[in-house]
């Protein structure tokens, strides 16, 4: 039998601000990095995956990197 492949959760809360002005925050996976900058900078990923808050209703946000102006991790 096939191994799933392990993906590796090292969520952030992060607050990220789009060339529209709009303003997303919530928490990204960004897995085996100790920073966000290093996820952005490193991954070919072309979307930036937001997942919202606990206190919040479930919600997954899709944004294209390439509009980001910010973004700004919370911890």
């Amino acid at each position: 039998m096939e191994k799933e492949p392990e993906w590796e959760v090292n969520f952030k809360r992060v607050t990220v601000k789009m060339s529209d002005g709009s303003i997303f925050a919530g928490k990204v996976n960004i897995r085996g990095f100790q920073r966000l900058s290093d996820y952005l900078r490193t991954t070919d990923d072309r979307f930036l995956v937001i997942l919202s808050e606990e206190d919040q209703p479930q919600k997954v946000m899709m944004v294209n990197k390439n509009y980001i102006l910010w973004a700004e991790a919370a911890d």
